[in-house]
């Protein structure tokens, strides 16, 4: 009798040992619990597509908002250049900023295009968004009224090349006004973009009827 007890508990530990290898050992086959062990090395893919449009998407926000500080930073300069009777140097650091601001608004254009149909909420939730078309009548104004001071200084430029080593009519007093009147304006609209632009990305007066 105590050979047979013995013999039951010399035999019972293998047989839980085995038991349990068998439980923890990984499914085979087409069996349900063997796509559901896959599935988290399916979903942990490095390169996934996911992750391409959120690099994309962050190089796109990083050029819209580059464009917004070269566009100030060029305005600023504009306007403390800008005076009456200016030199030549001056006149030539004003034809260069306002080609930095050209670029830097084809590139606010161009960026937002992408965010507003590709990287971000979509038309779906902007066209909605009453805070976004106020962003685009200031974008719109800032890019109208800087005609003014473009064409000025385009105008001067030619002007300039065509007299050769001579001076050309120094800029009036009346001019310079109104060009630092129309600076004063984009600098404003510029300020105001970025309020804009908060206030939309966090669905301020969302309406759907629009």
């Amino acid at each position: 009798l105590l050979g047979a007890i013995g013999a039951q508990t010399t035999f019972v530990p293998p047989a839980k040992s085995d038991s349990s290898t068998r439980t923890l050992a990984a499914p085979r086959g087409n069996s349900p619990a063997a796509a559901l062990a896959m599935t988290p090395l399916l979903l942990s893919t490095p390169a996934s597509a996911q992750e391409e449009a959120g690099f994309a998407s962050a190089f796109v926000a990083y050029g819209h908002y580059l464009g917004l500080v070269l566009s100030a930073a060029c305005l600023v300069t504009e306007r403390l250049t800008v005076k009456a009777g200016m030199t030549r140097e001056e006149e030539q650091r004003l034809q260069v900023t306002d080609a930095v601001y050209g670029l830097a608004a084809v590139l606010i254009v161009v960026t937002g295009y992408l965010r507003v149909t590709q990287y971000r909420k979509g038309w779906e939730f902007y066209q909605h968004e009453p805070i976004f078309w106020v962003k685009l009548s200031l974008i719109a104004v800032t890019g109208a009224v800087s005609f003014f001071v473009t064409t000025t200084v385009v105008k001067r430029a030619i002007a300039q090349n065509e007299a050769g080593d001579k001076d050309i009519a120094p800029v009036s007093e009346k001019l310079a006004n109104r060009m630092t009147s129309v600076i004063n304006a984009q600098l404003l609209a510029i300020g105001s973009i970025p309020l804009a632009a908060t206030l939309m990305a966090r669905g301020a007066f969302y309406a759907d009827w629009l």
